[in-house]
């Protein structure tokens, strides 16, 4: 049994009456008188009452005053006369003056009493009842006073170590990211970084966070660059051509014939109307790839549609049970599209494009296919580079298929083509 005060504390124990049996030679209290001396005996040992009971619970043993008393109605001795072991907590009721507060021999106010059976033959011919006060808890770490200062020793020491090594694997990791946010506060080339050791799950992430961040960091940086050093090219060439254009005219206005002059006007108005497709796909591009998404339900099939009417016989509508709708920003889709289109119906030949519209692994899937000569080897590892164009001299900017790669990236999706002889087709996915 375990015995604990919230499973209740018994009242102390009352006096048991006497029996009033006169004759006490009977077989139990010879055994009872034997077994005397050696409870005295033990009592000097384990501090501990002992009483002997008879088969009706009647005390022909004891250490106390209370031989022949009958206590076979008490909850513990009732469970051994049954065959079990029993225990009960009583409250203690002490007959000796109250110790001062901080004695270290200061006494607990519980008693424990157990009853133990004795079998022969398979009954029950006898019970053992043992007594004694529970030991005070501030007692009991006295008497353990060696273990007790050897655990708070251990357990300070390990205490000690332990923060010691989480102060360690927390503080080191924590100065290499510290050097590399200052490296990128610098704006310094990004250089991966590893954390070497026992490092916390926590700072792992940390680092992992500030790896991706570095890396965007650097990788929008050269994307930039490059970018402006792009634009700054396919900008300079129209800006140069106007302003030649426009220096001859001032200098040369009376003596060049209307000819001349509607020639040179002609350049200028081809070279501003370029810059302004640049400044427009730029606009677009930008748009794209920088500013949030603001993503609308738009419905697939009325969208295209309304999309394809746009360039009436040229362009042919196939729905093969494409999604009823997509969550996209449908400046970005209409965008998308329609440079596909424009390509298609550029270089298809005088020949209807065909755009079918499907699904692909829940994703909504466009393909664009037209019948003209196809893409010339040469030029289809740069087909999706910024800028990159055969048609430059028909005002062709290079974005167009830029931006359809910017929409399917922005969406996690994707665009390819396949090209021959008999036509290309490009296949977005988003």
């Amino acid at each position: 049994p375990v015995l604990t005060r919230s499973g209740g504390v018994l009242p102390a124990e009352t006096p048991p009456p006497l029996t009033t049996e006169t004759r006490r030679d009977g077989p139990t209290w010879v055994a009872g008188a034997r077994l005397t001396a050696l409870l005295e005996r033990a009592k000097l040992q384990n501090l501990s009452a002992v009483r002997v009971l008879d088969p009706r619970g009647c005390v022909v043993a004891t250490t106390g005053a209370d031989l022949g008393a009958c206590v076979a109605n008490l909850p513990e001795v009732e469970q051994a006369l049954a065959g079990r072991y029993g225990a009960v907590l009583r409250e203690r009721i002490s007959d000796e003056p109250a110790p001062a507060l901080g004695s270290i021999s200061r006494r607990g106010d519980a008693r424990v009493f157990v009853a133990l059976p004795v079998f022969s033959d398979g009954q029950v011919v006898a019970v053992v009842r043992a007594s004694r006060t529970a030991i005070d808890p501030l007692k009991a770490i006295w008497l353990q006073g060696d273990t007790v200062l050897l655990s708070l020793i251990v357990a300070l020491a390990l205490l000690v170590a332990v923060s010691l090594f989480f102060a360690h694997a927390i503080s080191r990791p924590m100065r290499t990211i510290t050097a590399v946010a200052e490296r990128i506060a610098r704006s310094e080339r990004h250089q991966p970084f590893a954390l070497s050791g026992v490092v916390p799950a926590e700072v792992e992430a940390l680092r992992a966070a500030l790896e991706q961040m570095s890396r965007n960091l650097s990788d929008r940086a050269e994307y930039i660059a490059e970018f402006a050093a792009t634009v700054s090219h396919e900008l300079k060439t129209p800006l140069t051509g106007i302003r030649g254009a426009i220096e001859l005219l001032g200098d040369s206005w009376a003596e060049m014939s209307e000819a001349e002059r509607r020639r040179f006007l002609t350049n200028v108005d081809g070279d501003a109307a370029r810059l302004q497709a640049l400044a427009s796909r730029l606009l677009e591009l930008a748009r794209v790839q920088s500013a949030p998404e603001q993503s609308e339900t738009v419905a697939v099939a009325p969208f295209l549609r309304q999309l394809a009417a746009r360039y009436g016989e040229q362009v042919r509508l196939e729905l093969d049970a494409p999604p009823a709708a997509i969550d996209i920003n449908p400046q970005h889709l209409a965008s998308a599209v329609g440079n596909l289109l424009d390509n298609a119906v550029r270089h298809g030949a005088g020949e209807p494009v065909i755009l079918r519209a499907g699904a692909h692994g829940g994703r909504l899937e466009l393909a664009v296919t037209d019948r003209g000569p196809g893409i010339l080897p040469a030029h289809r590892a740069r087909i999706f580079e910024r800028f990159f164009t055969t048609e430059r001299d028909r005002g062709g900017t290079g974005l167009g298929l830029s931006i359809v790669r910017a929409v399917a990236e922005t969406r996690g999706g994707s665009v390819a083509f396949t090209s021959g002889a008999e036509g290309t087709t490009f296949v977005l996915r988003l």
